[in-house]
């Protein structure tokens, strides 16, 4: 096993520079141990002592640089993940944001393969398929996207779909699911760096934006947060992950309303 004096600063300054010119991911912007931790874990596994080794061996097999950013940015998701929060999205927030719009704009942030988005997709199309409804679902990491656009899913990834929905919404293909027309159509995916590029002001109604700020330094993690709360119409419902929270929810302009939930003031 190789100790992390095998990772000498020089060389981490390289890969990180490396990672920012290619994949537009700023290494600094995560907490420093856990990305390091990650990053060694990984090239390790692939037996190099030397991340500009690792990162030669990454330009020449875009496999497995795609493999590494899904590493890096924790693109394992699923179907409603959390489905306690999901059925409060469903029975409270979703109900209580279309007494304020007949026009819902919903931005799943981070959305890795598509997962969230769709789930979001499943419920409007199931409780509410005549709402004019946009949902936009961006990534930084384009592989992830094209798998979202596909919409072909391993078993695995829908253990919280229940079997009616399964029926109802997928079609079987081998020992995979596809996800049917009628919920690609309302979700757009679009590349989007959350920590460099500019998100549009009061735009939107719902933004789900989650497991991402658990790993951001806090200066980062703060700045991601104003920028979400821009983006967000007044009394916009900001949806985070289970183990994350807004400290000093008034202070960044939020009022907590639930669980995971906090609404713009």
């Amino acid at each position: 096993m190789m100790g992390e004096s095998s990772f000498s600063e020089v060389d981490y300054r390289y890969f990180r520079k490396k990672v920012l010119e290619r994949a537009g991911i700023d290494l600094d912007a995560y907490k420093p141990r856990q990305m390091r931790r990650r990053i060694r874990q990984l090239s390790e596994k692939m037996g190099y002592a030397s991340l500009r080794k690792y990162w030669r061996f990454l330009e020449k097999n875009p496999s497995e640089y795609e493999r590494f950013l899904d590493y890096i940015t924790i693109n394992f998701s699923e179907f409603f993940r959390d489905p306690d929060r999901f059925r409060e999205l469903e029975g409270r927030i979703i109900p209580e944001l279309l007494k304020k719009t007949s026009n819902l704009r919903i931005w799943s942030a981070a959305c890795a393969t598509g997962e969230e988005p769709y789930s979001l997709a499943i419920i409007l199309e199931e409780r509410y398929p005549k709402v004019s409804c946009r949902i936009l679902a961006t990534d930084i990491d384009e592989a992830a996207l094209r798998k979202a656009e596909d919409g072909l899913y391993e078993e695995m990834h829908l253990r919280n779909v229940s079997l009616k929905r399964l029926n109802r919404h997928f079609t079987k293909e081998g020992d995979k699911f596809k996800i049917k027309d009628e919920i690609k159509r309302r979700v757009k995916f679009k590349k989007m760096n959350l920590l460099e590029d500019d998100f549009p002001r009061e735009f939107f109604h719902l933004i789900l934006c989650r497991n991402v700020i658990i790993y951001l330094e806090d200066e980062v993690k703060d700045a991601l947060i104003a920028k979400l709360h821009a983006a967000l119409k007044k009394d916009g419902i900001l949806f985070l992950g289970g183990t994350e929270k807004i400290l000093s929810p008034q202070e960044s302009g939020f009022k907590p309303a639930g669980a995971c939930f906090y609404q713009k003031i």
